[in-house]
């Protein structure tokens, strides 16, 4: 029985001020509704832009011309008739430093093939085999060559050779700038 007690003088004491609070809400919820949607309309006449600015990472330039090198040879490669004239890119090390480092090197595939065929040859023979840099010189300009005639006729793999070279030299510069006196920077890469 006190329990019942207890509770009946609980929510007869709460009782007139949740009423109260009710019957405010009921007045002030509409007046503030009306105040949000007034600071509504004034914020849409009011907007605030910040912009910031920064340098482009030389590492975004990198992707990008990565991006466009990869786009110029796979159209390159579609347009050109000779298997042999194919430009390849991939990780490579420079053999003739003899360095572990790979980098991404774009050759042609008659190069490729050559290198691979004269490191096959060297481990056989153990000496170092006859080169015909001639020949090699002479296919590589052929390689140009190519290029330049398919360029001149098609206005896409023109296009795509000018925005390729227009990122390296963007590239070029901004790591020219950037990397001056840092030994560590100067990396061809």
């Amino acid at each position: 029985m006190t329990i019942s007690l207890v509770n009946e003088c609980s929510l007869s004491k709460t009782a007139p001020s949740v009423f109260a609070l009710l019957f405010f809400c009921l007045l002030v919820a509409p007046v503030q509704i009306a105040a949000a949607q007034e600071e509504d309309d004034k914020s849409d006449e009011y907007i605030e832009e910040i912009t910031s600015y920064g340098r482009k990472s030389l590492l975004s330039f990198r992707v990008e011309m990565v991006e466009a090198e990869k786009s110029y040879y796979d159209l390159y490669n579609t347009l050109n008739d000779d298997d042999e004239f194919d430009v390849i890119c991939k990780k490579a090390s420079d053999n003739s430093s003899r360095s572990r480092i790979t980098r991404r090197v774009c050759k042609a595939r008659f190069e490729w093939e050559w290198m691979s065929d004269n490191d096959r040859d060297r481990l056989q023979d153990g000496l170092l085999p006859q080169v015909n840099w001639a020949a090699i010189n002479r296919k590589k300009l052929m390689v140009l060559d190519k290029m330049e005639e398919l360029a001149n006729e098609n206005p896409e793999l023109r296009e795509a050779l000018f925005s390729l070279t227009r990122i390296s030299q963007k590239f070029e510069e901004e790591k020219k700038t950037r990397c001056e006196g840092d030994i560590l920077c100067r990396d061809k890469d």
